[in-house]
């Protein structure tokens, strides 16, 4: 039996992790405090969600609008598929048409489980990835002048 958010969400109260289940959307969303990475709003502050693609088949954690693409999203991008390289699980996703450049963590799910410490370091690798990568953008010359908003400053 394919596993949904809900038994996601069962995974996450036992663990005494605080969630919101989302039921319409089909996802979880998690709101943790961050010492280093910055939303768009330029607070320390991530939403991340939990969802199950293909029937339940894989289970997918997201951090959407992760940074903001600027006007050379590009150089962005390769900045970012860089450190993906270097970092086991997460990819980055960009939806041009929304500017949405995002963090993505996923697995397969095998044998219709997961436990909680899969999720949960799941959940905790694209966590660390986006307060690594957030110290890396803010030492990158090329990203020191991409306000939060992704405007070029100065």
């Amino acid at each position: 039996m394919p596993l949904n958010v809900q038994c996601y969400a069962r995974l996450l109260a036992e663990q005494g992790l605080k969630h919101h289940l989302d039921a319409e959307e089909g996802v979880l969303r998690i709101v943790l405090v961050t010492r280093a990475y910055r939303n768009a709003r330029g607070e320390k502050l991530l939403i991340l969600t939990v969802d199950a693609p293909d029937d339940g088949d894989r289970l997918r954690a997201r951090i959407a609008f992760a940074f903001p693409p600027g006007d050379d999203p590009a150089r962005l991008c390769l900045l970012l598929c860089r450190l993906t390289a270097e970092t086991p699980l997460v990819a980055v996703e960009f939806e041009a048409e929304r500017e949405d450049l995002a963090l993505v963590a996923e697995m397969p799910v095998l044998d219709g489980s997961v436990t909680a410490g899969q999720l949960l370091a799941l959940i905790d690798g694209l966590v660390v990835a986006a307060e690594e990568w957030q110290l890396v953008m803010d030492a990158h010359p090329s990203m020191r002048s991409i306000d939060q908003r992704g405007r070029r400053v100065g």
